[in-house]
């Protein structure tokens, strides 16, 4: 038995890695809002689907609050990829660390996102450390 919970359950690899990629440096680590939204565009269907640990985010705007949010909490802060990514048909997953130069490692998580369409339709973040 198999349970099918997109219409397309096999994207490119490579495509997989680059919004991996995209997702965590050029939204969730880029402080230039103009720069942060237009990858938004680029990146996510319309209605995505964030979970995070506590809440649960809908929609580009949204996103784009929250990413700001992060940064304006944490300024000085880094993120960095821990590992490769691994992929498998439509999803993907990538550790992640996030800290000031001298702690880059401060915090950590990992990130899987549901990839349709070519573009990032559900995004779930799991932190691993915390301060």
């Amino acid at each position: 038995m198999s349970t099918l919970i997109t219409r397309s359950p096999t994207e490119n690899r490579e495509t997989i890695k680059d919004l991996l990629i995209a997702n965590l440096f050029e939204v969730f680590g880029q402080r230039d809002r103009t720069v942060r939204y237009t990858t938004i565009g680029r990146i996510y269907h319309r209605n995505i689907v964030w979970y995070e640990p506590d809440r649960v985010i809908h929609d580009w705007e949204a996103i784009d609050k929250r990413a700001g949010e992060i940064l304006a909490e944490a300024p000085g802060f880094q993120f960095s990829i821990e590992g490769e990514p691994i992929i498998t048909q439509n999803l993907g997953v990538v550790n992640w660390n996030f800290g000031p130069n001298e702690d880059s490692e401060l915090v950590k998580g990992t990130d899987i996102v549901l990839v349709e369409g070519g573009k990032i339709k559900a995004l779930w973040t799991a932190m691993t450390k915390t301060p």
